[in-house]
């Protein structure tokens, strides 16, 4: 038991002694000192802003392999990711579509806009639903299991409808895009 209390006490006075070195130190070399805690918060803050960056650019290259890579016509334009808010807030006239970036009624959308793309009086920018904040779902309204087309005219909604709200697709869904305001959208932004 002895052996134990001496052992305690010899790493408490090692301890102290130590710490009495390094206070003694900090107040010696204050220049050092300072200098060093400069140069640590300086790497700190830059490590932080690097991590914050390349999260975003890591989930921007995550979208562009998932959803960006195949689209099936021309008439189809990738929303980015980082940018999506300030385009439509900037932009005079955009058609969105919303949607997560697979599933079988994408596949429907999709397929119907490769064979009917010569119908289409405009092009729809693609928004993938990925990293579904719910800030963002309450922003625009849109919920991620529906594929959702929203028109913004100046930043604001004019009008919308979901791929579900389609009573025959086939026949329904380019005509109810062509319907959305605004004939060309190219037009109105040059």
């Amino acid at each position: 038991m002895e052996r134990f209390e001496d052992f305690f006490q010899v790493i408490k006075e090692k301890i102290e002694e130590s710490w009495s070195e390094f206070v003694h130190s900090i107040y010696q070399n204050q220049k050092k000192t300072m200098y060093y805690l400069g140069t640590g918060l300086f790497l700190a803050v830059l490590f932080a802003v690097v991590i914050i960056t390349s999260q975003t650019r890591i989930k921007t290259s995550l979208i562009h392999k998932m959803a960006f890579e195949e689209l099936p016509s021309a008439k189809i334009e990738p929303l980015e990711y980082a940018a999506a808010d300030q385009t439509i807030q900037k932009t005079k006239a955009i058609s969105v579509m919303f949607s997560k970036p697979n599933g079988e009624e994408l596949a429907e959308v999709f397929q119907l806009i490769k064979d009917k793309e010569s119908e289409m009086n405009r092009g729809v920018y693609y928004y993938p639903i990925v990293y579904d904040t719910q800030s963002f779902l309450d922003t625009y309204g849109v919920k991620a299991n529906e594929i959702t087309f929203v028109f913004f005219e100046n930043g604001q909604e004019k009008n919308r409808f979901t791929y579900d709200s389609l009573k025959t697709p086939t026949e329904d869904f380019i005509p109810e895009l062509n319907r959305l305001p605004m004939w060309n959208i190219r037009q109105l932004d040059e």
